[in-house]
């Protein structure tokens, strides 16, 4: 039997935007807690997520300073878990489309 090894990498990185990556919400370091959030920050019933325009922006010049081959198409998932440390109870996720 032959096995052919796979390895995938999760990065994470912090971006310096004005924005969070969702929501319009400011990203204003030492803020006073649960001021910059809103409705999509909290996970609220019927509030809809938005892109930051400027981290996909950064994301490619990243991938081409790289030289990464970068999908056409890319969908954002939102998987849940039930962890004491995640209190919206999921994570935004690229499952099916990877970067």
């Amino acid at each position: 039997m032959q096995f052919e090894v796979v390895i995938g990498l999760e990065i994470h990185v912090q971006l310096l935007t004005a924005s969070k990556m969702f929501c319009a919400c400011p990203v204003t370091f030492g803020a006073p807690p649960n001021t910059l959030i809103c409705p999509v920050c909290l996970g609220l019933p019927g509030s809809l997520p938005v892109l930051n325009r400027k981290v996909v922006d950064l994301g490619l010049r990243t991938a081409a300073a790289l030289g990464c081959t970068v999908h056409p198409t890319s969908q954002f998932h939102r998987k849940n878990y039930y962890y004491p440390d995640l209190p919206k109870n999921y994570q935004i996720t690229q499952y099916r489309y990877k970067v």
